[in-house]
């Protein structure tokens, strides 16, 4: 989505997994949804104490995290009284039309997935996959 770099630079992107081999090897057809995978998988590993959603991750976690980070390394913000969420620093001239929308969990997962919380929140007993 965004043609930023990461604002959490540890963290891999979607551009890092479409790199990979593995799915570059993939069909075209799937080759989004192999990248978003992958960007799970590599935080997973390389971040164990932060909880990382994969697109396929789609129920709403207990607890919700404020804020996560999307497959880009890009922010969003979740509004606790409607419990929808925002990307901040929505740029029209740098990101898609979409990026600029209210969205549940749910879009924001399939859209926008891999979700990695910000703080590590293992210790807090926070919900989601690792």
């Amino acid at each position: 989505m965004s043609s930023k770099r990461s604002k959490n630079p540890a963290l891999p992107i979607l551009d890092d997994a479409f790199r990979l081999e593995s799915v570059k090897d993939a069909e075209e057809s799937t080759r989004d949804v192999a990248a978003r995978l992958a960007t799970t998988e590599l935080r997973r590993v390389s971040h164990p104490g932060r909880v990382t959603w994969g697109p396929t991750d789609r129920a709403e976690p207990v607890p919700v995290p404020p804020t996560v980070v999307d497959g880009d390394g890009d922010l969003w913000l979740r509004d606790r009284g409607t419990g929808t969420w925002t990307m901040p620093d929505f740029n029209p001239k740098e990101f898609p039309a979409r990026c600029g929308e209210v969205l549940t969990w749910d879009q924001l997962a399939r859209e926008f997935g891999p979700l990695t919380g910000l703080a590590d929140t293992h210790h807090m007993g926070g919900g989601g996959r690792r």
